[in-house]
């Protein structure tokens, strides 16, 4: 679902997901390096023989398998025992920068293990393997919340569906918590009942949870509450909803900076789970799209949302996340 950006199309939504794991610190190993001696023969040599032979011990221990281009090492290896015994327990990887890429243990020279990071530190992806086959596997965004599998999204829309819900009163007020900081809106339950009964129902079962807002177009909206941006793709974000499916409830309540509203396909009754916050008066939505609330707190937070950069199909590079929803 879109929300209308000109007069030929929507706002829709879909979503993603990725795990991530926390970076541990690379791999332990031991480098050459020269030395200047300064001291007299006898003393040289012994020097000298003590560093060949801790070099020979170290490159037991790790050896550098690739290097980038610029010599910085790409994949290191460790290995233990000797002759025909020496086998790999560890291998290594490194970005560019020296962070580290992925790690991968090895017993008995089988894969056991792997695990690996995003550059800037979170975990991306962690397997276990047993006899050569993966029996537990995990992905990670880049901010390190768990993607969801497709069986973990058809278990909250389960769960879901058997949630009742309690109706939205004026009183109470959506507490947001991002990535960016709080929002707090209030809902207009006097306009639009049961668009503020869906969206209190949606909230308070988890259902808005480590979603994102998955599509950021500034001076327009931002737009969020899609489940599959829970999962590893990125390419149905937008396309997700809550399994069914609401009726307008067009209103007088104008589109400004601000306003909450529901998205929607060119069907006027598709409503579902997706959401947008305004970033300005947008007078072509007016009685439209169905406004039910407004932002009474955390301007500023939709702001640093709406800065956001975005790649091709306005989806912000670094996840915008929504933490948590909660309506009381």
């Amino acid at each position: 679902m879109d929300v209308e950006r000109n007069h030929d199309s929507h706002l829709t939504g879909g979503g993603s997901s990725v795990i991530y794991l926390n970076r541990k610190a690379p791999t332990a190993y031991i480098m050459k390096r020269s030395v200047n001696i300064h001291v007299y023969p006898y003393l040289a040599a012994v020097a000298l023989s003590l560093l060949l032979i801790g070099s020979c011990s170290k490159e037991e221990e790790g050896e550098v398998l690739k290097r980038f281009p610029d010599g910085t090492q790409q994949e290191v290896v460790r290995y233990e025992g000797q002759g025909d015994n020496r086998q790999m327990v560890l291998k290594t990887g490194y970005y560019r920068s020296g962070a580290q890429a992925f790690e991968e243990h090895y017993q008995d020279g089988v894969l056991k293990a792997y695990q690996s990071w995003w550059e800037g530190g979170a975990r991306r992806v962690m397997r276990e393997y047993q006899g050569g086959e993966v029996v537990r596997e995990e992905h990670y965004d880049a901010d390190g919340v768990l993607h969801l599998t497709h069986e973990e999204i058809e278990a909250i829309l389960q769960r879901l569906a058997d949630y009742p819900g309690e109706p939205a009163t004026a009183e109470e007020i959506v507490t947001m918590e991002t990535s960016a900081g709080t929002m707090k809106l209030r809902l207009f339950t006097d306009v639009a009942p049961e668009h503020c009964n869906n969206f209190k129902r949606l909230a308070n079962i988890g259902f808005y949870d480590s979603t994102t807002f998955h599509r950021v177009i500034p001076r327009f909206m931002i737009q969020g509450g899609d489940i599959f941006s829970r999962d590893a793709q990125r390419a149905n974000d937008g396309q997700g909803g809550p399994g069914y499916r609401i009726n307008a409830e067009f209103n007088p309540r104008l589109h400004v900076k601000g306003t909450l509203a529901m998205a929607r396909s060119q069907d006027p009754n598709s409503a579902g789970s997706q959401f947008y916050i305004a970033l300005g008066r947008l007078t072509r939505l007016d009685n439209q799209y169905t406004v039910f609330g407004e932002l009474i707190d955390g301007m500023d937070v939709l702001d640093s949302i709406a800065a956001a950069p975005t790649d091709t199909r306005d989806n912000p590079v670094m996840p915008q996340r929504i933490f948590s929803v909660r309506v009381q």
